[in-house]
């Protein structure tokens, strides 16, 4: 395929996307790029639009801020784009940072945010398809802090509604990008409120996601591609990407549960180790407790990530319990239920109280918020106090691209009754009927695999795949026989 070609296509907004996909003489060269199934996906949801539809002339007053890995990143000095294109898979290790989290490694690669994931297409082209939403996407740089980002989503914010016309302008995000905009909020909210319309949070993990702990505990295995991505991105380079592990769970008396006046906290049920944390029986905000095998340097670097994280988790929590109900009634959660999570990290403690080996807990408990999630966000993390949640059946990756998720995103904002389901027992066994519960593009989004997911990282399969498997996977990356590593979802 033609490197202009498929750089154009991953760096331009959904628009430009379509347009190419619409253009037929680039279907072969798309095809390759994408996949076969995925490229159909992309011919499904271009034949919802029209003309009119592609001219994307509608006043934008929706800004789109995606999750964690959800923002391609390239690099401006040497080209190309380094997440997660297969053809640059060997520069994936060339995003590591420097301690600080702050800049690159190596400066010379001067990484930035190019474009929104193409995951998203479902959800951008059903707002292209509406008359009273235009769109703009933020990608952002999720390796580092959020405070690194902040700053350009003010300006983004501000200079969308001086080119509206003064028209609020809405906030939509999914996942990480919950955080992005809830710390940009933080910093800059008596700037932006004012300017600011509604705000919707799909699938956040206000208070962080044990998947994380487990990446940084085992790394990436189990399924197939998700291990053959273990082999570009090492664990020292996941290891100083602050921006991802300021999703690890909250630390005890911030999550849900462990707080000093929860009328229901959370209780352990191991008598040998009652650390009264639903994630983990230990704690993880010591760099030493993950028994990683690190270095003195190592343990030290590791070890200022996690602190950086506990403070940040708790600055935040502190802002949101500041925050007027006035300013929290214009902000919906929709949490997704009914999937497999892993919920819970436990060292085993039978050998003489040595940690030998360690326990992952990722069995549903119907009704129980610390038991239930979308695949990788339990509800309790999922909620924020006095903020509307409703609940939809879907994977994390998916959940967007759910009609019965984007049509009430587009209920909340037009201020209209909300069809998503307030209880998280009745929402799982919602929708079954009538295949609003299933992602529009599958293929795009990696949830075309449910059981297990395309983005399984192994608490369930517990195969591991063989050093040959991997390197007959390895050369099929490199003959272009395997285009879906590009949908890939870590998170």
């Amino acid at each position: 395929m033609s490197a202009t070609l498929a750089e154009q296509f991953l760096t331009s907004t959904a628009v430009e996307r379509l347009r190419l996909v619409k253009d037929e003489s680039n279907a072969a060269a798309l095809q390759e790029l994408l996949g076969l199934a995925a490229y159909a996906d992309y011919r499904k949801l271009l034949g919802r639009l029209d003309e009119g539809h592609l001219s994307g002339k509608t006043a934008k007053n929706l800004i789109f801020v995606p999750g964690v890995m959800g923002s391609l990143l390239r690099s401006d000095s040497k080209g190309g784009i380094w997440w997660i294109d297969p053809r640059t898979r060997q520069h994936i290790d060339d995003l590591r940072l420097a301690p600080g989290g702050l800049e690159d490694a190596d400066p010379n690669n001067a990484i930035s945010a190019a474009a929104v994931d193409t995951s998203y297409e479902p959800f951008l082209t059903a707002i292209l398809a509406r008359d009273d939403f235009g769109h703009v996407g933020f990608p952002y740089d999720w390796r580092k802090p959020f405070n690194s980002s902040t700053e350009a989503l003010k300006n983004l914010i501000l200079q969308t509604y001086d080119s509206n016309g003064n028209c609020p302008v809405h906030l939509v995000a999914h996942s990480m990008g919950g955080l992005m905009v809830r710390a940009t909020l933080m910093e800059h909210g008596d700037d932006l409120w004012p300017k600011l319309g509604r705000i919707v949070f799909i699938a956040t993990p206000h208070y962080g996601s044990q998947a994380i702990g487990g990446y940084l505990k085992n790394h990436f295995w189990g399924f197939e591609l998700m291990a053959l991505l273990g082999l570009y991105l090492g664990r020292e380079t996941f290891r100083s990407l602050w921006g991802v592990l300021s999703l690890l769970p909250a630390p005890r008396g911030i999550y849900p549960g462990t707080r000093p006046n929860d009328s229901h906290p959370w209780r352990s049920t191991d008598a040998n180790n009652p650390y009264p944390h639903p994630c983990a029986n230990f704690d993880m905000y010591k760099a030493e407790n993950w028994k990683l095998g690190l270095t003195p340097q190592q343990t030290t670097e590791l070890q200022q990530a996690l602190s950086a994280v506990a403070d940040f988790h708790r600055k935040m929590y502190d802002h949101h319990q500041n925050l007027s109900q006035i300013l929290r009634d214009r902000m919906l959660v929709i949490a997704g239920v009914g999937f497999k999570t892993l919920f819970r990290l436990a060292y085993d403690t039978r050998f003489f109280g040595l940690w030998e080996s360690m326990d992952k807990v990722f069995d549903r408990v119907e009704g129980d918020p610390h038991r239930d999630g979308d695949g990788r966000v339990p509800v309790a993390s999922a909620a924020l106090e006095n903020v509307q949640v409703r609940y939809a059946k879907g994977v994390h990756a998916g959940l967007p691209n759910i009609p019965a998720v984007y049509n009430d995103v587009f209920n909340w904002l037009n201020e209209k009754t909300l069809s998503l389901l307030d209880d998280p027992v009745a929402a799982n066994s919602s929708h079954l009927a009538t295949g609003e519960d299933e992602s529009e593009a599958p293929h795009l989004d990696g949830t075309s695999r449910r059981i297990p997911f395309t983005d399984d990282p192994g608490y369930w399969n517990l195969s591991q795949p063989t050093a040959e498997t991997l390197k007959a996977l390895d050369a099929s990356l490199g003959l272009g026989l395997k285009p879906e590593f590009i949908n890939v979802r870590l998170f």
